[in-house]
């Protein structure tokens, strides 16, 4: 299982963007952090956590506060040689441009459907202040590397989020309900990532140990170990994406609610409010389980206490975000449940009904079979959808056969279905 901690989709972390769970809390707009990127593109070598891992090269945009289009950034490197380098750059305000080309070509039609009367409708964007274009050069001091030094533990990542739309600030506010709501910061509502790790393990003096250290078939949840990648990201509420290993893709207040697979959440959403979301302070108190009958009313906090873990499987899906910071898509119009949907290791699941068996399902019947005839074949676990195996009964031995009867004919056991998911608890505790 990948130790990633993901909080918006593909193994997105503000923390490797350089930036506190709270950096784009909604009741702050103009607020930034240094250091924080709301685009990052990096290379990184050694095991462990990101804070410790070797920083090789980094290509970064800068944070923005509300209202600002992309403008400067910085490029980092450590060779290893005990000093850090960042080109630090900006361009001035305005120089770079991201706007929503939707609404671009939405206000160039209603211009040109009214007579192209006055002028065009430029984005305040395209037009900005220009600033005193400037790059620096900065030294600070490094560990010193040797290109050996975690070797064969390699990383390739890229995150982004949506400070990116000019500025967006969209993340909970952490001082409401009397300060309860820092706990439910991690982070903007929407964001992704694309990822490439590598892990190598075993000897070179051992052969073997790099086959069976590395690679494991039978593991649906992890069937190649020297290396995984992932790439995906939510957005108004829906995510999307495709990994190669069992990762975790959100955690809620719940400590003690099951472990779930992102892919098996459909009937858990009575909290999805589609007014509740972390855009803005009236937002985060828009999230009460009566919202059908009209009453939103209730804090963020609420349905963040009542979510555990959710993770990923290798394989590709699309899911609802279990989030209660995202902010739903169409909120007028969208049913919850949303149906979800995964095809891989685990089979294919369609709004939370495992339609086809993994294909380590079958595993529990050639064991049976396996052990009815007297083969040597090593029976496998079929894995559950669960993060948390629950353990596959082993077979009864077949009754002794008296001599001068002939041998009795195996009759094949039935392939083993994957376990349907409980539904999570209504109220779990609150932590």
């Amino acid at each position: 299982m990948r130790k990633l901690t993901t909080l918006s989709g593909g193994g997105y972390d503000p923390a490797q963007q350089g930036c506190s769970k709270t950096a784009d809390r909604n009741d702050q707009p103009q607020s930034t952090e240094t250091g924080c990127h709301n685009a990052t593109l990096q290379l990184n070598q050694g095991s462990g956590d990101y804070a410790s891992k070797w920083h090789v090269l980094s290509l970064n945009t800068d944070q923005l506060s509300n209202g600002q289009s992309p403008h400067a950034g910085s490029v980092q490197a450590d060779p290893g040689m005990g000093t850090r380098y960042v080109i630090a750059f900006d361009t001035g305000t305005g120089k770079l441009i991201l706007v929503a080309p939707l609404n671009v070509a939405l206000d160039l039609a209603s211009w040109a459907i009214g007579g192209f009367q006055g002028p065009p409708p430029v984005p305040a964007q395209l037009l900005g202040t220009p600033g005193q274009p400037n790059v620096t050069m900065q030294q600070s001091k490094a560990g010193h590397r040797n290109v050996t030094d975690g070797i064969g533990s390699n990383q390739v990542y890229f995150g982004a989020d949506d400070n990116l739309n000019n500025g967006e600030h969209d993340a909970v506010n952490p001082a409401d309900y009397n300060g309860r709501d820092r706990r439910v910061a991690n982070g903007p509502s929407d964001g992704g990532a694309a990822q490439v790790n590598t892990h190598l393990r075993g000897s070179a003096g051992d052969p073997a140990s790099l086959i069976a250290k590395n690679v494991d078939p039978t593991d649906m949840h992890d069937p190649l170990r020297a290396a995984d990648a992932g790439s995906g990201g939510c957005a108004d509420g829906l995510c999307a994406g495709a990994d190669t290993s069992h990762r975790k893709a959100y955690q809620g207040g719940c400590r003690t609610c099951q472990d779930q697979a992102v892919y098996n959440d459909q009937y858990t959403t009575d909290w999805r409010s589609p007014d509740c979301s972390s855009g803005d302070t009236a937002s985060q108190n828009k999230c009460g389980k009566e919202w059908k009958s009209g009453n939103p009313q209730g804090n963020i906090y609420q349905p963040w206490s009542e979510r555990g873990a959710y993770y990923t499987d290798p394989g590709v899906f699309v899911y609802e975000d279990p989030d209660p910071q995202a902010s739903p898509i169409a909120s007028n119009a969208a049913q919850y449940p949303m149906c979800e949907l995964y095809a891989g290791t685990m089979g294919v699941w369609v709004c939370s009904q495992n339609v086809v068996p993994s294909p380590g399902a079958a595993a529990p019947a050639a064991a049976a079979t396996a052990h009815a005839t007297g083969t040597t074949t090593t029976p496998t676990q079929a894995p559950p959808a669960m993060s948390k195996p629950a353990p596959t009964p082993t077979p009864s031995a077949a009754p002794p056969t008296p001599p001068a009867a002939a041998p009795p004919t195996a009759t094949p056991a039935p392939i083993t279905l994957l376990p349907a998911l409980p539904p999570a608890p209504s109220t779990p505790p609150i932590p």
